[in-house]
C-alpha cells in the first residue's frame, strides 16, 4: 500500500509539473526582468536559420523553444497518426512556422502588461469575431452556423482594444 501511495504521489507531482509548463509561467518573479528576458530571447532567436538548426539542433539555441517544437511535432504526429519520417523540406517548413509562433509569444510577453494570447480548443463553436477559418472564406462560414473548431492553427492576440483573430480549421456538419 505504501508503494502504491508513493507511486501516485510521484505521478501527481509529474503531472502538475507538466501542467504548469503549458501555463507559460514567468521564470523571473520580477515582471520587468521577465519582460526583458522575453525580449532578449526574441532578439537572440529571430535570426536563427534552418542551417544552424541542422548543425546544432534547436536545443543548443534555446531549450524552451526546443521543448515547444517537440510538443507541437508530437501533437501533429498523433493527430495525423503519422508513422513515417518527415522529409527535410517539411521539417524546414515546420521549423519556420514554429519559430514564428514562438517569436510572437516572446514579443507578446515583452509588453507591459503582457498581451493576452487567444487560444481555442477543439469542438468549440466557430465565432468569426475571434476566429478565421484558414480553408474557407467568410461567406461559406456564415452559411454554416454549426461550424466547429477542429484544430487551432495559430493563436490570436488581444492587443489593447483590438483582437487579432486566431486561425483555425473548422469542421462543418
Amino acid at each position: 500500500m505504501v508503494e502504491g501511495f508513493l507511486q501516485i504521489v510521484s505521478e501527481a507531482r509529474l503531472s502538475i509539473k507538466q501542467f504548469c509548463k503549458k501555463n507559460g509561467s514567468p521564470k523571473c518573479l520580477d515582471p520587468k526582468q521577465d519582460r526583458q528576458e522575453s525580449f532578449a530571447s526574441f532578439v537572440a532567436l529571430r535570426n536563427l536559420s534552418w542551417s544552424e538548426v541542422l548543425k546544432k539542433g534547436t536545443k543548443y539555441h534555446c531549450e524552451d523553444f526546443s521543448r515547444f517544437c517537440d510538443q507541437k511535432m508530437s501533437c501533429i504526429v498523433s493527430t495525423l497518426n503519422w508513422s513515417w519520417p518527415w522529409a527535410e523540406q517539411l521539417l524546414q517548413c515546420f521549423f519556420v512556422a514554429s519559430k514564428c509562433i514562438w517569436l510572437l509569444h516572446l514579443l507578446a510577453f515583452s509588453f507591459s502588461p503582457p498581451l493576452m494570447v487567444l487560444r481555442v480548443e477543439e469542438n468549440r463553436a466557430f465565432d468569426q469575431m475571434y476566429m478565421e477559418d484558414v480553408l474557407f472564406d467568410k461567406q461559406r462560414v456564415q452559411n454554416h452556423p454549426s461550424a466547429q473548431v477542429k484544430l487551432m492553427v495559430m493563436p490570436g492576440f488581444y492587443v489593447q482594444d483590438r483582437v487579432l483573430k486566431c486561425r483555425v480549421l473548422c469542421r462543418y456538419s
